[in-house]
């Protein structure tokens, strides 16, 4: 099987590499560069699905013999006037059946919350790293690495959120699995 994964960042490459291999076994794994053309700091779980969305699009459609095109989107929610942070993947075919997953979320802290809404930064990651004195936590296990002291990373949010977007694709007599043509 040849999963094309639309990032290039390695602690999402992990997470969906992980996922796959426990419920496929071996595959050939092709990060394809993607973009989104939404905001570098998705907002709203709908405009999180449709970054998730694009990028899978962008991958399975960028790299001939794709089987599969996955894209995974970081982004925050509000709910009860909190801020929280989640990943959503969506797993494309190449048959055009599609499904999502969401990892777990976290509460993002208030004054990382607080800088973004006053525009002292573009995306979490900036708000993070200045506040930590670390570079690229993105791709280094994320906040969540930080915040839970190395007790969950970025690379398992995505392994669970991939995992969840497997569901339906194992147990298609169960789930009428989305057609990406209508969208």
């Amino acid at each position: 099987m040849r999963v094309c994964v639309g990032t290039l960042n390695p602690s999402k490459i992990a997470g969906v590499e992980r996922a796959f291999k426990k419920v496929f076994g071996e595959l050939d794994i092709v990060p394809v560069g993607a973009s989104t053309r939404i905001p570098p700091q998705p907002i709203g779980i709908s405009v999180i699905v449709e970054g998730s969305r694009r990028r899978a699009l962008e991958a399975l459609r960028g790299v001939p013999g794709c089987d599969v095109g996955v894209g995974i989107e970081a982004g925050l929610y509000l709910l009860e006037g909190r801020v929280f942070d989640v990943q959503v993947v969506c797993i494309v075919t190449a048959d055009g059946s599609e499904s999502l997953g969401l990892s777990p979320s976290f509460m993002v802290p208030e004054p990382f919350a607080r800088a973004l809404v006053l525009g002292e930064a573009g995306e979490l990651e900036e708000v993070v790293d200045r506040f930590f004195g670390t570079s690229d936590v993105g791709s280094k296990g994320g906040l969540i690495k930080l915040l839970t002291r190395s007790l969950v990373t970025r690379e398992d949010l995505t392994y669970y959120a991939t995992l969840m977007a497997l569901v339906p694709l194992m147990n298609r007599e169960l789930y009428s699995v989305g057609r990406t043509e209508n969208r």
